[in-house]
């Protein structure tokens, strides 16, 4: 009886040393870091700070990076322009750069110039123009200042998305 005894007790306790073991909790995944996301250029004809809209008499040249890593450029374009969503792959550089045109018969008395350029992953902001601005001038100080001034009609903005 007391080989009996001592068997089961031998028995109990090993079982519940197994039982009474802590398990490991499965470690969660972290999630896997992106390697897309969504880019989009804007450039926006209007200051949410002033009242100036830029004149329609422009016409604007743009040029992107898109997501092939390729240049993209666009013709004629009005504003506000946005590009269309593009899906790069990451790390991207991403980068704009245009010119604007008008013919001088076509400008208004009062001239609204300039823009403000933005580059966007999501609803992110990767980059914002330094110069950006709307201006308003009369027709003879517009063409005073772009004859002093002729690489204001350019604009250039780049950012990396990781």
């Amino acid at each position: 009886m007391k080989k009996v005894t001592f068997l089961l007790a031998t028995l109990l306790i090993g079982g519940l040393m197994l039982t009474g073991c802590k398990k490991d909790d499965p470690q969660p995944t972290p999630d896997p870091t992106p390697t897309t996301a969504k880019v989009t250029y804007k450039v926006d004809n209007k200051m949410t700070t002033l009242p100036f809209v830029t004149s329609d008499c422009f016409k604007y040249t743009i040029t992107y990076v898109g997501a092939d890593g390729n240049k993209v450029t666009v013709n004629d374009v009005t504003l506000p322009w946005t590009s269309p969503e593009l899906t790069v792959t990451l790390p991207f550089d991403a980068k704009m750069e245009g010119k604007y045109t008008y013919k001088e018969e076509d400008l208004p008395d009062e001239v609204c110039f300039g823009q403000i350029t933005r580059i966007f992953s999501g609803e992110n902001l990767v980059a914002a123009g330094s110069g950006d601005n709307i201006a308003s001038l009369s027709k003879a100080g517009f063409l005073s200042y772009i004859s002093q001034n002729p690489d204001a009609v350019n604009f250039s903005l780049s950012g990396k998305v990781e």
